[in-house]
């Protein structure tokens, strides 16, 4: 953290950082997984067809497996940005309304 960057500032960059790094580590084990598939496949020695049928199978899984947890895991981190923002706003709002009956209450001519 630099001296010249708040603290949602820092708090959003290591968001972002965790973000990538689970990203870029899922979608690599997605390939190591499909690239040792195909041997894992061929150690049983099946019928052509029914391993293609596996193999395009589980690849599919994998897939889908990344993707969901990738979605979740990108829609949580959203809501918790989007929660945060909101009360942030919320409070601003209170700060500024509190300011407001304060100068209101100053005035002679409403009283």
């Amino acid at each position: 953290m630099s001296r010249d960057e708040s603290t949602m500032e820092y708090v959003m960059k290591v968001l972002i950082q965790v973000l990538l790094n689970f990203s870029m580590g899922l979608i690599f084990a997605l390939f190591i997984f499909i690239a040792s598939l195909w041997g894992i496949i061929k150690s049983y020695q099946p019928n052509p067809l029914t391993a293609l049928a596996f193999f395009i199978g589980a690849s599919c899984a994998g897939f889908a497996f990344v993707s969901t947890y990738l979605f979740a895991l990108f829609g949580a981190a959203a809501g918790g940005v989007y929660g945060i923002a909101k009360v942030v706003e919320t409070n601003a709002r209170i700060e500024q309304g509190g300011q407001r009956r304060q100068n209101v209450h100053n005035h002679p001519h409403q009283q």
